[in-house]
C-alpha cells in the first residue's frame, strides 16, 4: 500500500534540507537526527522490532544514531507538525525481485513477525 499526503510547506520550499529533521534527503551524504524525531522513531522501531543503527555523516564524519533506515525521513511541516515519510525503508525488499525496477516489492511486516516468533 502506498499513501500520499501533502506536507504543509513542502511545495513552497525550494530547500528541502531546511525541513528535514531525520534521515537524509541528499543521497545519504548528510544525515540529520533531531532528538524529538529520534524519540518518535525509537517507538516505531520498537513496535516493528527494528534495531537502532549508527551511521556516519559524510559531510562532517559524525556518528549518528538512527532508528531503522536512513531512507525514512522526518520532516517538520510549516504547520509545526511532525511527519514521517518513506516508511517502506523500514521493511526489507523481497529477494525474489532483483533490480531497481522492483523497489516497492517488500516483505510484509506480518511475515517478519511470524519469522521472529518461529
Amino acid at each position: 500500500m502506498i499513501c500520499q499526503s501533502i506536507i504543509p510547506g513542502i511545495l513552497n520550499n525550494n530547500d528541502l534540507s531546511s525541513l528535514a529533521e531525520y534521515g537524509t534527503i541528499d543521497d545519504k551524504k548528510t544525515i540529520v537526527a533531531s532528538e524529538q524525531f529520534h524519540e518518535k522513531m525509537l517507538k516505531v522501531a520498537e513496535a516493528l522490532n527494528i534495531k537502532v543503527n549508527k551511521v556516519i555523516d559524510q559531510t562532517n564524519g559524525a556518528s549518528i544514531e538512527i532508528a531503522g533506515s536512513i531512507e525514512v525521513k522526518g520532516i517538520k511541516g510549516s504547520d509545526k507538525r511532525n511527519y514521517i515519510v518513506d516508511l517502506q525503508g523500514l521493511v526489507p525488499r523481497d529477494a525474489n525481485y532483483i533490480g531497481d525496477d522492483f523497489h516497492t516489492c517488500l516483505v510484509r511486516p506480518e511475515l517478519i513477525n511470524l519469522y521472529q516468533r518461529s
